[in-house]
């Protein structure tokens, strides 16, 4: 019987990971409203008070620990009017004087949920004035742009907000954006990474600091992550303890998106083999952030040997980088892909392997990758650049 089980619990895991990886063309009316149940069921329970540490004092030593940010800077707080963001902003305004910082709020009404939308953008204003502090919104065609760039719609809902946080930024005097990932967004960013074939620094996850970096190079700045150590359970929870009724984007409970399914399928099957399943995988990233600083300090030594850099371009010596190790060839392209589109999105690892073999590229050749990076083949080197 235990073996039938086994086996049982096996084949449905295999399912789902299947399941995961096939694309989702429409959403069934009736198995939507039965999803969407299922999904509001597994919503994190909140915890007993007995058991929660003082939330604020974490994140404060998280921000002063990493760095994320220093007294006298105008610190931009993404606010989508979800519990994730809510939670930042309180938490943020509680330590502020503590960090010596300024706090001003944006808001984008992406225009893909009529009227929950607008409430959403409401909730915001109406938090941010309850709270002190100073909010820009903003509405965009997420779709149109989407049609321009030929991009998914999650991609360019992102990109569209992130230009629109680069716009208010400039404007308010802030270098840096917090955004309310949390350590579940972070499990669940690895396991999407993990099953579109991502490579070792792909599967770190996310950072507390990046750099963002717009299409075409107009507009960047240094997002920050200071909830990345908490999770969505003490998230719940601090908000019914301060008394704050975030909204709920009901786009999070369609099984359309990866994440989706991943958040309300996956993980909790994969929860039942291993209960410290979400420990394990950001330990996991988080060695491979160490190790990966390792040939961060390897790939300095050698750039200046097999990296020409031009305006707007990059010259590699492909055959000097082809003596490398793999390891080392393949972090260093990441490192072009990095200096010259500002970060790694939409990059994957088919693409750096694209790379290596367009180091031998016959003169006059060209390979194309996402977010026009382009790579000739020229007279004895690669010439890497943005179209």
């Amino acid at each position: 019987m235990r073996r039938t089980s086994s086996t049982t619990s096996s084949l449905e895991a295999i399912s789902i990971i299947i399941d995961l990886l096939a694309p989702v063309s429409h959403f069934d009316t009736a198995n939507g409203r039965f999803y969407t149940l299922l999904c509001y069921l597994r919503r994190p329970a909140v915890p007993k008070s007995g058991s929660r540490k003082r939330l604020p004092e974490r994140v404060l030593e998280f921000v002063q620990g990493n760095g994320l940010v220093f007294a006298g800077e105008t610190l931009l707080v993404g606010v989508s009017g979800g519990p994730d963001s809510v939670c930042l902003l309180h938490v943020l305004k509680t330590i502020i004087a503590r960090l010596g910082i300024e706090i001003h709020v944006a808001h984008l009404n992406h225009m893909l949920r009529g009227a929950e939308s607008e409430a959403d953008a409401e909730y915001v204003s109406a938090l941010a004035r309850q709270l002190g502090v100073n909010v820009t919104s903003g509405e965009r065609d997420v779709r149109g742009y989407r049609m321009e760039h030929r991009l998914s719609l999650e991609e360019a809902a992102r990109d569209v907000r992130y230009q629109f946080f680069a716009e208010v930024a400039r404007q308010v005097g802030a270098r840096k954006v917090a955004v309310g990932h949390t350590m579940d967004d972070q499990v669940e960013t690895i396991l999407m990474r993990l099953l579109r074939g991502a490579g070792t620094l792909g599967l770190q996850g996310m950072q507390p600091r990046a750099t963002w970096a717009a299409r075409g190079g107009e507009g960047h700045f240094e997002i920050v992550r200071p909830l990345l150590e908490v999770t969505r359970q003490e998230v719940y929870a601090y908000c019914q303890e301060h008394g704050l009724s975030p909204r709920e984007d009901s786009s999070n409970l369609s099984p359309s998106y990866l994440r989706n399914r991943i958040r309300h399928e996956l993980l909790p099957l994969l929860r039942s083999y291993n209960p410290k399943i979400d420990e394990a995988l950001v330990r996991t990233a988080d060695t491979l952030a160490t190790e990966l600083s390792y040939l961060d300090s390897q790939v300095s030594q050698v750039w200046e040997r097999v990296v020409a850099e031009e305006d707007q371009a990059l010259i590699l010596d492909g055959s000097e980088i082809k003596t490398l190790h793999p390891a080392l060839q393949r972090h260093l392209l990441r490192q072009v892909v990095s200096r010259l589109l500002g970060s790694l999105e939409d990059i994957e690892w088919k693409h750096i392997e694209k790379m290596r073999k367009a180091l031998a590229l016959p003169s006059g050749k060209r390979v194309v990758l996402p977010r026009g990076l382009t790579l000739y083949g020229e007279e004895g080197c690669c010439r890497a650049s943005v179209t």
